[in-house]
């Protein structure tokens, strides 16, 4: 049974490499629980409310990412057509910043849903990571984003797997050492003091990173709140800066009623933590892994081509 299975989670896609472009949906076996945190001050999102504690909802269907900023969001309507649903949640990425003016239509959302499989672990420039970029900041020290995944077996049988698109104001890669800021730290935090930052333009509107956490483990929205907030963790030790107002950072965690979720014998306390920590160093290795596995566009080079590999 491939990874994705045992998560209870289909994968679907649009690409245009024409327009640079694209879209990602995650439709979860049977629906799912589902817990949001929202960190960044620049979103664009779809029926977030309804799935937050005060709200009505509690099964979601699918969780789309999609590009083409908030008018991207027309192909989470085509997702619902294609469920014959309206429990759908969405969140946008700005990726006009090297491509067309163009974004995912409702007929791209609807397709991307039917087409949706088990086996769709493309990483890199596929779907809603087809223009995603990073390193707009400062010295614009830009390489290439994309669409990450990581997924890992954390017990017997139960498995957690991060699913992110990265397209950050941030940088992922320390630009003086060429190594990732996860495995090396060494942030620079005289950038924010020094000139350049107060006399750098930064262009609001054109960056976020999006996260999905799944685990097939039986947990609730409200302990799936926690996780989300406690994965954001992973976002700030992988990219520098994050959550800014620059960009509209949003971790969704599922918990899919699939057949293979099962249930751990751990307190609500020790759960969550457990979940949550463990998604966080997980939802770096996506983030890492998208990095690694994109390709240069539209003047942003890979990190491939940045290390000469």
């Amino acid at each position: 049974m491939n990874e994705l299975k045992k998560l209870g989670i289909k994968i679907g896609h649009y690409t245009n490499k024409d327009s640079i472009t694209g879209a990602t949906v995650i439709i979860p076996d049977n629906g799912a629980d589902i817990g949001i945190d929202v960190r960044g001050s620049d979103t664009g999102t779809i029926n977030i409310p309804a799935y937050e504690i005060k709200g009505a909802d509690k099964v979601v269907k699918a969780i789309v990412l999609t590009g083409g900023s908030t008018f991207g969001l027309e192909c989470s309507i085509g997702v619902m057509d294609y469920l014959k649903s309206p429990s759908v949640v969405g969140a946008v990425i700005y990726d006009r910043k090297i491509g067309k003016d163009e974004r995912p239509h409702l007929k791209n959302g609807f397709e991307m849903a039917k087409n949706s499989s088990y086996t769709n672990i493309q990483q890199g420039n596929i779907g809603v990571g087809t223009g995603a970029t990073t390193g707009k900041w400062i010295d614009k020290n830009k390489i290439k984003g994309g669409f990450g995944i990581s997924i890992k077996e954390v017990s017997n049988n139960a498995y957690i797997g991060a699913f992110v698109v990265t397209n950050a104001v941030g940088d992922i890669v320390n630009p003086v050492t060429k190594e990732f800021y996860s495995e090396c730290g060494k942030y620079d935090y005289n950038n924010y003091y020094n000139q350049n930052f107060v006399n750098n333009y930064i262009e609001r509107g054109e960056n976020t990173t999006l996260g999905v956490v799944v685990t097939n483990i039986e947990i609730s929205r409200e302990e799936l709140i926690k996780v989300s907030e406690l994965a954001h963790d992973g976002m700030a030790r992988a990219i520098y800066p994050v959550h800014t107002s620059l960009d509209g950072d949003i971790i969704f965690s599922i918990s899919p009623h699939c057949k293979n979720r099962i249930k751990l014998k751990l307190d609500s306390f020790d759960l969550i933590n457990y979940v949550g920590i463990l998604a966080s160093d997980i939802l770096i290795e996506a983030i890492n892994n998208g990095i690694r596995n994109a390709e240069s566009l539209g003047g942003f080079p890979s990190y491939s081509e940045l290390m000469k590999l």
